[in-house]
């Protein structure tokens, strides 16, 4: 039994309206709906297949013609045994035909039965729309014939009688009473006339007769017209009678034709919104996911490891969190389905056995129920109903009450179902929840990407990262006072030594000590890598480098990773212990700590000064050689007889001027083997004018840098041309194991001159 909550919740409905504009059946729905949605791997399978089959067919010639409704005629069959209605029959008729041009759109017209063939011709030759026989029906034609020769014996009588009593008629022509031609004779010459009288005109001074001889030729009339009648009525009780006899091999037919409209309404739906079969797995994995109910939707991608058992998605009101918890169960729906979704063929989801929701305000005046009592009344249904393979959206869990306890609600609800169901999503603006999931295993944070720059949200998703709310900045967009926000900025400023505020703090500093692990070991690698490859005359110089590394390196490392299990443990403490003004003040000399040893580490990697007094004054902004390695830097300011040098790697460096050269005038600088992975990551590299030599070595710097800094796609500009730096970048691509896939842009994007590329979770 199917949650329909849920899947309306979600927006399934709409969705199956759009596929169901495209079916040949009036009563689609009747099996494109909510129904349809399973488990079954064996349906499923079998669904992909004709889907995949069909929209192949599809590309080319299409000559379908719809079904007309003709269930109601199987009921009246049950029930009577008089003749079926002829517009019935010719439904039947159209239907046969409808039938016949699926079979040719499958290849299999050799399957229909040749009486059916020509039980659809017959119906098709004899009657129309509302089930009138033709007139020119082949069975009819030498009926009208005679009919028309009977009518124009009884207009020649008719006439040529006027033409010869004149004296004693009131006109010039016969005229019709009731089908029958008559005589308008004069009222006192009616004596003159052999014959009946079949009525008067209104004054009595015209009499309307018949003389003997035209009573025969009306006669002949009629009868001819009832003959016609007669024919009729037998064409349409044989073609009742062929129809009743074929009904249930019809309605088979019709069994077969819905499961074919089935299929075929999901494989143009598809071709329309671009949707591809994607993969089974056990995570939940998007690419470029487009929402099909949104015309300018921003595609989507995010990757949940199958470990993952509750995401908490943050960030900026309006900024899509709702959005894209809704397209995943979205895109979970349709994919058991139709094992079709609009997004890259390198998706993957699991199956689910229902989706369970609490989205949106369930406020009831009628009901007298609150919002927050309307949440609970959700949450409650979705904890009694779920499951270990249920998936779940919890939209604002926990708010409509007291911020401390909807978010003491929230956790623990999190908790529960984190153990309960298969996967749950929720959005959540509270400090306490985002950190939660930071901090517990089984759960991710996700934020919606935000631009600082325009202050406008950019509806992608950031994984493992939450995100800020930013509601200053939406009350600003949204043109509130400028008083009021100003106000809210300094009320906001006022609590940066909240529980909340200094778990933020010690959290992003975690992350940036976890990403120079990260950048440490990268280096290191790329190290012994260079060291197998260089040439004896780099020796010397290799070995400098690496005593860099060796009383820098090696002891930021150390300190970096000693540092993370001090802050989680600080996390936790804050967390879930008394927060009072010890522990804040600990954590502050903690904090200044960190900053002390960083400056300590950076002075014990300066080279020693060198006494020969050569110096010359440096300016802001050269470019130097530093020490011995001669490693690339740029000169930030000057402190004293000192110069705070930013080396490439991204460290700062107190150097004395001795220690620098500029190189702007050398020709050839000797580098350290770390200098290219210190360089930045690029969401977009254009590569267009590089040889092949130099475009590949921008694609394995981008690469690392990528790793380096979290960084899962981007793609690169090389253009059309002959298409030689397009495959060499191709191959590259190919035999590196850090990339999980490539594929072209789309036409509107830059299409085959630009490639975009993700590297592995």
């Amino acid at each position: 039994m199917v949650n329909k909550k849920g899947f309306d919740d979600i927006e399934l409905g709409l969705v199956l309206n759009m596929v169901r504009r495209f079916s040949l059946f009036s009563e689609s729905d009747e099996y494109i709906n909510y129904d349809a949605f399973t488990t079954d791997e064996k349906i499923l399978s079998a669904r992909y297949e004709k889907i995949d089959d069909y929209m192949t067919r599809l590309s080319g010639e299409n000559d379908l013609d719809y079904f007309p409704s003709i269930s109601h005629i199987f009921s009246f069959v049950k029930k009577s045994h008089q003749d079926i209605a002829s517009s019935d029959v010719y439904l039947v008729g159209v239907f046969i035909a409808s039938y016949v041009k699926m079979l040719s759109f499958l290849s299999r017209e050799d399957e229909v039965a040749e009486d059916l063939i020509a039980l659809k011709d017959e119906i098709l030759y004899s009657l129309d729309a509302e089930g009138n026989v033709y007139e020119n029906h082949r069975r009819l034609l030498p009926l009208r014939r005679e009919l028309e020769s009977a009518k124009s014996r009884r207009q020649s009588y008719a006439v040529s009688f006027m033409h010869d009593n004149q004296s004693i008629l009131q006109g010039d022509n016969p005229l019709y009473r009731d089908q029958r031609i008559v005589i308008p004779v004069k009222a006192f010459e009616k004596n003159k006339v052999k014959g009946y009288l079949q009525g008067s005109s209104a004054s009595g001074q015209t009499l309307f007769m018949e003389p003997l001889e035209l009573i025969s030729y009306n006669n002949d009339v009629v009868l001819a017209e009832e003959r016609i009648k007669d024919e009729i009525s037998r064409i349409k009780h044989e073609l009742a009678e062929k129809a009743r006899a074929v009904i249930w091999t019809i309605k088979d037919m019709e069994r077969e034709a819905k499961d074919f409209d089935f299929h075929y309404s999901f494989a143009v739906w598809n071709g329309k919104v671009g949707a591809k079969h994607i993969r089974k797995g056990d995570r939940i994995r998007l690419i470029d996911a487009s929402h099909p109910l949104l015309k300018k939707a921003v595609p989507i991608s995010i990757t949940i490891p199958s470990e993952i058992r509750c995401v908490v998605f943050s960030g900026a009101n309006a900024g899509g969190k709702t959005v894209t918890m809704k397209t995943i169960a979205l895109f979970a729906a349709l994919n058991q389905i139709s094992s079709f979704v609009p997004a890259k063929e390198e998706s993957e989801l699991p199956y689910f056995d229902n989706i369970l929701t609490d989205i949106g305000d369930g406020q009831s005046i009628l009901s007298d129920e609150s919002t927050f009592s309307s949440h609970l009344a959700n949450i409650s249904y979705v904890i009694r109903n779920t499951n270990e393979t249920s998936l779940i959206l919890l939209d604002e869990l926990g708010s409509g009450t007291d911020p401390d306890e909807g978010a003491a609600l929230a956790l623990s609800v999190l908790d529960y179902l984190k153990d309960k169901a298969r996967l749950t999503l929720s959005s959540s603006h509270y400090s306490k929840v985002k950190t939660h999931a930071y901090t517990t295993d089984g759960m991710m944070n996700a934020s919606m990407a935000f631009s600082e720059d325009t202050a406008m949200p950019l509806y992608r998703v950031i994984e493992n990262i939450p995100g800020d709310s930013h509601a200053i900045d939406a009350a600003k967009r949204m043109h509130l006072p400028k008083e009021i926000v100003e106000n809210a900025r300094l009320i906001l400023s006022d609590r940066n030594e909240s529980a909340a505020s200094l778990i933020s703090s010690l959290i992003k500093k975690s992350r940036t000590l976890d990403k120079k692990i990260s950048e440490a070991e990268l280096r290191r690698r790329k190290a012994e890598q260079r060291e197998k490859e260089l040439e004896e005359k780099l020796l010397e110089e290799e070995k400098k480098v690496r005593e860099l590394e060796k009383c820098g390196l090696s002891e930021i490392n150390s300190f970096l990773t000693d540092s993370r299990r001090t802050l989680e443990h600080l996390i936790r403490d804050i967390q879930t212990g008394t927060l009072d003004k010890t522990k804040i003040k600990s954590a502050k000399a903690f904090m200044d700590r960190i900053k002390e040893k960083e400056e300590k580490i950076r002075d014990s990697v300066e080279k020693a000064e060198d006494e020969g007094n050569d110096e010359r004054p440096l300016s802001i902004g050269e470019s130097v050689l530093c020490g011995k390695s001669r490693v690339r830097g740029r000169i930030l300011e000057k402190r004293g007889k000192n110069y705070l040098v930013l080396l490439e790697s991204g460290l700062k460096l107190t150097l004395k001027g001795s220690d620098l050269e500029s190189f702007s005038d050398k020709k050839e600088v000797s580098l350290p083997s770390f200098s290219k992975s210190s360089k930045k990551a690029e969401y977009e590299m254009d590569l267009r004018g590089l040889t092949a030599a130099e475009a590949i070595e921008r694609v394995e710097d981008q690469i690392e840098a990528a790793i380096i800094s979290s960084l899962k796609s981007f793609s690169i500009i090389h253009g059309l041309g002959d298409g030689i730096l397009m495959r060499r970048i191709h191959d590259y691509l190919k035999n590196r194991e850090e990339v999980d896939s490539y594929y072209f842009a789309r036409p509107e994007d830059g299409g085959m001159g630009k490639t975009y590329v993700n590297l592995k979770g």
